[in-house]
Formats: C-alpha cells, sequence, structure tokens
C-alpha cells in the first residue's frame, strides 16, 4: 500500500511540475510548491485512511481532512490564473485568492477541527448532529469575519484603510508636483479631509488630532505601497480563522485532560502537530499584516512555508503511522474495540508514546493508564 500510495504522489507532483514547464503562469515560489505537494500526499493518505478505518465514525474525521487537503489542487491551479484561466479578468487571482485559497481553506480547516473536537466531546451524538452543530459554529465564525467578503467582492478595496490611502496619495502627489519635495504627515493631515467609516461608507470627518494620527499610520505606505493594504483584511480572515482553530484544539486537550477518554491511535498527536500548524499561520499572518511593502509581506510567507512544511512532514509521518496501524492486525481489533465499548479499553501506547518513554521516563516508575503497554500481561 505505501507504494502505491507513494507511486500517486510522485505522480502527482510530476503532474504539478510538468504543467508549470507546459503552460504560461505567474511567478510560482518553490516554497509554496513544496507546500501543496505535501499537502496532496496529507490528501492521499487521508483518503487512504478513511478507506480503511475500522470504525465508521472515524472514517468521517478523515473524509474532512481529505475535504481540507484537496484545497492542494486549487493552490496549483491558482499559479495559472490569469494566463491560462481568466486571463482578460483582471481581479481574477484576488477573487480566487480571497475566496479558495483563504476563505474556502480556513473553513475548511476550521471544520476538520471542530468536527473532530464534537466528535470527542459529544461522542453518542449521530453523525448529522455533529455536522450539524459543526457547521453552526464554524459558519458563525465564518460568516462574522468573512461577511464582508460575501456582499462585496472587492472588499479589500473598499476597506476603510485603502480609501483613506487614495485621498491622501492624490494630496501626495499633487503636494510633490507643486513644491517639488515630500510633504511630511503634518502637512498631508491639513490639506485631507478623512472620514470615519461605517461598512465601506463615509459616515463623519475626523477631527484634526484622529487625522494625524490616521496620517501617521498610513504615511509609511506612500507613494504607491498600497498592496498591503489591499489584502490586509484576508490576512486578518487568516489570523483570526486560525485562532478559532486554536480555541477548538485546546478544548479538544482540555476535555482529554478532565475526561481522559480512550482516543484513536495518533489522534492526539494529529491535533497537536495541527495546533503548531495553526499558530505559525497566525505568525504569518501577523507578520505579512505589519509589513509596509508587498515584496517583503511575500517573502514573510515564503519562508512561513518553509516553516510550515517541516510541521506538515510531521503531520504526514503521523497520518502514515495512523494508517499503517489500522491495516494491521492488532489496530484494527483496538479500532473496533474503541469503537463498541471505549471505557473497557486500555489507551494503546503508539510508536510515539514509546519514544518519550524510552527516552525522558524511567518505565519501572511509571503506572498510570497512558503509560501502560499493550504488550504487557
Amino acid at each position: 500500500m505505501s507504494r502505491r500510495i507513494l507511486w500517486v504522489w510522485g505522480g502527482g507532483v510530476t503532474f504539478f511540475a510538468a504543467t508549470l514547464l507546459m503552460f504560461p503562469h505567474k511567478e510560482a515560489s518553490f516554497a509554496a510548491f513544496f507546500t501543496y505537494s505535501l499537502q496532496y500526499l496529507l490528501l492521499i493518505l487521508s483518503i487512504y485512511i478513511a478507506k480503511n478505518e475500522p470504525s465508521q465514525k472515524n472514517k468521517y474525521i478523515f473524509l474532512n481532512f481529505a475535504a481540507f487537503f484537496s484545497l492542494s489542487i486549487p493552490s496549483h491551479l491558482f499559479v495559472f490564473v490569469g494566463t491560462v484561466f481568466f486571463p482578460n479578468e483582471s481581479f481574477a487571482r484576488l477573487y480566487v485568492n480571497q475566496y479558495v485559497c483563504y476563505g474556502l481553506y480556513y473553513f475548511l480547516l476550521a471544520s476538520a477541527i471542530t468536527y473532530l473536537t464534537i466528535d470527542v466531546l459529544f461522542r453518542d451524538y449521530k453523525t448529522y448532529q455533529k455536522y450539524l452543530l459543526t457547521l453552526i459554529l464554524v459558519g458563525a465564525f465564518f460568516g462574522f469575519y468573512y461577511g464582508g467578503f460575501l456582499a462585496d467582492a472587492k472588499y479589500t478595496h473598499h476597506s476603510a484603510d485603502v480609501q483613506d490611502w487614495k485621498m491622501l496619495s492624490t494630496t501626495y502627489e499633487d503636494f510633490v508636483k507643486t513644491n517639488g519635495y515630500a510633504p511630511s504627515a503634518k502637512e498631508l493631515a491639513s490639506l485631507t479631509p478623512l472620514h470615519s467609516w461605517d461598512q465601506g461608507q463615509p459616515v463623519g470627518t475626523l477631527y484634526p488630532e484622529a487625522r494625524l494620527a490616521r496620517v501617521e499610520a498610513l504615511y509609511r505606505y506612500l507613494p504607491d505601497d498600497y498592496m498591503v493594504l489591499v489584502y490586509k483584511p484576508i490576512w486578518q480572515y487568516a489570523m483570526n480563522m486560525s485562532v478559532v482553530c486554536i480555541g477548538f484544539v485546546l478544548l479538544f486537550f482540555g476535555y482529554l485532560y478532565m475526561k481522559d477518554p480512550p482516543q484513536g491511535a495518533y489522534i492526539e498527536k494529529i491535533m497537536f502537530l495541527l495546533l503548531v500548524f495553526c499558530s505559525l499561520e497566525i505568525l504569518h499572518s501577523w507578520s505579512a499584516i505589519k509589513s509596509v511593502e508587498l515584496g517583503a509581506a511575500s517573502a514573510i510567507w515564503a519562508i512561513g512555508n518553509y516553516v510550515s512544511t517541516v510541521v506538515l512532514l510531521f503531520i504526514a509521518g503521523t497520518f502514515a503511522m495512523r494508517l499503517r496501524f489500522i491495516t494491521s492486525p492488532k489496530g484494527e481489533f483496538y479500532e473496533q474495540e474503541l469503537a463498541s465499548s471505549p471505557t473497557g479499553v486500555t489507551r494503546w501506547r503508539d510508536a510515539l508514546d514509546n519514544i518519550v518513554v524510552e527516552k525522558f521516563f524511567n518505565r519501572k516508575l511509571i503506572l498510570g493508564r497512558l503509560f501502560v503497554s499493550p504488550t504487557r500481561k
């Protein structure tokens, strides 16, 4: 099976690389290529795990991850938007980026994590009830943070930051043409009437003190570094949804700490790695928001992709260990018993637990359930 998975993954990555050589495309970084190639591997592993899961309820957990990692394919196709796809649509890349690469991406990530948490908290709920609760919770956060994008496709261009920047940019250019030098922030504030905004509409004029503070906040983006301001709402949404994901991961571990329900092998490790992954997503988004130039923000994302790729490698390894475990006779028996009578099953000590015990603990002093050897008689 592992050879078949490697062949399918290798074929997919080869196809990705071949299309980059065959068709015109926008600039594609190696970091991004490596990231979505690993996500494609995780898509394959998720499908194989769902197909071989002994427990029916666990199939849905990994089908959710398969849905999330399936976005590796649109991530690759994104580099062809503007050349092969929609060559005459100037906003096509913005639309695909904000609705698929960010909007759908974090919605599916949050859904996969939230469903797994709900599955632990409400083990006896039916599958449709778990999905309904997941959609209500994730949908509420998604609607709150992403509502502006759904109401206005050009929401990023109509944000208060971009609107104020346009007014300041016009005054800045006129001042330079007239006086031959760049105006100070105080001079710009005295010449430009700025407004307070509500849902993209001006609702009042700022007082001099507030106007000066506003100009000082936007001055570093003049005269032409406005693209960071355009993408700022998207990065803010990514950061907010990552915080939501972390919240549900912490709820997952908090419940495990309080109730200690037996879990499928490697599930806890997957959630821990997702905690690290989402934390890095917050760091990348926050760093990009604080950038002044789009080039600097792009460099931050590239570096962030390399770091996130390391975490994805660990997640892929954990998925692979999960697949190997459930396809073994002892793993299949353990998972079936866990599904039918979880309170009568002793927690399985997986390979990662064994490493921790061997390297950091004296096994003769460990008596807790977590460290009970599955081979002990």
